[in-house]
């Protein structure tokens, strides 16, 4: 430590180094858009190349390396300008759970919300904000999902202006029966593939044109379509989900698709997925048990002979995690209605991402994660998988 004062109090160029860092921290914490930042960084950068090699500070070589590459960084992850809280969006789910939070949230924001519910009795939630707009939408049933899009298009039609155009289509509604492939009804399998998968398609086309619509206007902000997702790809292959998580990676493949087709027609509209880990509080959590009672009841007895320990400590696991309030849900999504070159994908939960990472791992080593974490209430457990 003497050593390296000593260096610093003699090289004249000490101070000017030590200077050129803290102003570089503070560029970091000025409130510009991202461009701007690098754009006032890059001088100081070439200035600190110059001063680096200090004595026995072997820094510069380090600093050489990594300073381009954060600006790579930087300048992909840039979001660009942000857009401005303008026109509508849609929200589907929001009966409860993340459709709702994020109704809540977007509404208190300045959005004027149309909340897309399943039951009529959810819109008395919504009776007190003049910014939402409830209405009935069932979004496995392609007549149901028209006639919710004529219904918006008539309501910005009919507010004299007031309404700009719908700019944001967000996906929350999802279903989830827990259950082992081998005995799972073929009815189960099919409601949540249609609600999870071919619901996000029946919403996505219906909606396409009038988002187009407003976008096309003189002056109008980026268009937005979200799609939810559990389990983000890569990510590992949960068990006794197999029905929900199939559904939910066609969603993703379906967002990625449309995201490069709408960016090939030069269209001023984004395409998202929204990829949650353990959210609390939601229905399908509160619910869970009396899904998973009603799942074993369509089955053989056998099923709950041969399963029930095991999805039982898997559901407990679920339980036991402390998982990420749902309030993040509609921060997240007000990021992404912000944004004005938006990510491919935004985590709620540090689970979220650890999903990501796992599953980029060796499969002998994800499936030892998996028992000795989803799995580790099952006393019967092998230690390894495939044991």
């Amino acid at each position: 430590m003497n050593d390296l004062i000593s260096s610093l109090a003699d090289d004249p160029r000490a101070l000017p180094t030590l200077a050129l860092v803290g102003y570089y921290i503070y560029t970091k914490l000025l409130p510009m858009s991202r461009l701007r930042t690098i754009l006032l960084e890059i001088p100081f950068w070439i200035a600190l190349f110059q001063l680096t090699d200090i004595g026995t500070f072997k820094v510069a070589t380090a600093l050489k390396i990594f300073l381009p590459l954060h600006v790579i960084w930087r300048y992909c992850r840039s979001t660009g300008r942000e857009q401005p809280v303008d026109g509508a969006v849609f929200v589907t789910g929001a009966d409860s759970g993340m459709g709702q939070n994020t109704t809540l949230h977007l509404a208190k924001v300045g959005y004027h919300v149309f909340a897309g519910c399943y039951s009529k009795d959810s819109f008395e939630q919504y009776a007190d904000m003049d910014n939402v707009t409830p209405l009935v939408i069932n979004v496995k049933d392609e007549k149901s999902v028209k006639k919710a899009a004529d219904r918006v298009r008539k309501e910005i039609e009919g507010s004299d202006g007031e309404i700009s155009g719908l700019f944001g289509v967000l996906q929350c509604a999802g279903i989830s029966y827990v259950a082992p492939f081998e005995y799972i009804p073929m009815t189960m399998f099919r409601d949540q593939v249609e609600v999870n998968y071919f619901g996000y398609v029946y919403v996505a086309q219906a909606f396409l044109p009038l988002v187009k619509e407003s976008c096309a206007k003189d002056g109008a902000r980026r268009g937005r379509f979200c799609f939810t997702s559990s389990g983000p790809l890569p990510g590992p292959g949960v068990p006794f989900i197999t029905s929900y998580l199939g559904a939910k990676w066609a969603g993703d493949a379906l967002c990625q698709g449309m995201r490069v087709e709408l960016k090939l027609r030069q269209l001023p509209i984004d395409c998202c997925m929204l990829s949650p880990g353990v959210v609390k509080p939601t229905r399908l959590a509160e619910d869970g048990q009396k899904l998973l009672e009603k799942s074993f009841e369509s089955m053989p007895a056998e099923a709950k002979t041969e399963y029930y320990d095991m999805i039982d400590a898997f559901r407990r696991f679920q339980l036991e995690e402390p998982g990420t309030h749902v309030s993040m849900v509609g921060k997240q999504m007000e990021r992404i209605m912000k944004h004005g070159r938006p990510y491919l994908r935004y985590f709620v939960g540090p689970d979220a991402v650890a999903s990501t990472v796992v599953g980029c791992l060796p499969t002998g080593l994800r499936e030892f994660l998996l028992r000795n974490t989803l799995m580790k209430h099952f006393k019967d457990c092998p230690t390894f998988i495939g044991e």
